[in-house]
This record gives C-alpha cells, structure tokens and sequence, in this order.
C-alpha cells in the first residue's frame, strides 16, 4: 500500500509520513522487547507500526522510535486527532471505531 508524504490534520497540524518497510518492523519488534510476549503484542505492534509512519511533525523532523518510551512520546505528540486521521488513511475499515475510542478517552 503506498501512503501520501504528508497529510494536513483537521487542527491544521502536518504530520510527515513514510511506509514502514521490513527493517523498520523488525526494529519496531525489538523496540516492544516484553511487549510482545503478552496477549495484546499484535495490537500494540499494529499501533506501534501507525505511529511509526510519521516522520515530521509540521515540518519538524522526528526520530523514528527505537524503544516502547519513544513510541508513547510519539503518539503523545501525534495526539487523538492526528491517530484517528491516520487511522482512516491506513485501515479505513476500522476508522470509525478509532474514533469511537479516541472520544472516549
């Protein structure tokens, strides 16, 4: 699946993007270290992966998170708005229920 370089999220912020290709997912694998031996590591990984996608911030570029702290910062940067947007562009099957989750947090 090819993915835009940018998006423009409804607050006016621009997030940056790129396809995780299959050394970033084996570098996303390490990150999760003890992550993925619970019953949630293909859902954090999914999550993880998403997040990993977005390489600047309005123009600002970020680190491409090695460690489960540097994920956390960077969905924190994100942000609910910027997670529903990209979870409407990369799984537009499950964007609704993004949302529904996100409005409850």
């Amino acid at each position: 699946m090819s993915i835009p370089s940018e998006i423009t999220l409804p607050d006016g912020r621009k997030l940056g993007l790129k396809e995780i290709d299959p050394g970033d997912m084996l570098d996303l694998i390490e990150a999760a270290g003890s992550a993925m031996s619970g019953a949630a590591a293909g859902a954090w990984l999914g999550y993880a992966q998403m997040v990993a996608t977005v390489t600047s911030i309005d123009g600002v570029p970020v680190q491409f998170p090695s460690t489960k702290d540097e994920v956390k910062e960077l969905a924190r940067k994100i942000g609910n708005t910027g997670v529903v947007e990209l979870q409407k562009m990369l799984s537009p099957e499950k964007a609704d229920e993004a949302a529904k989750d996100t409005a409850k947090n």
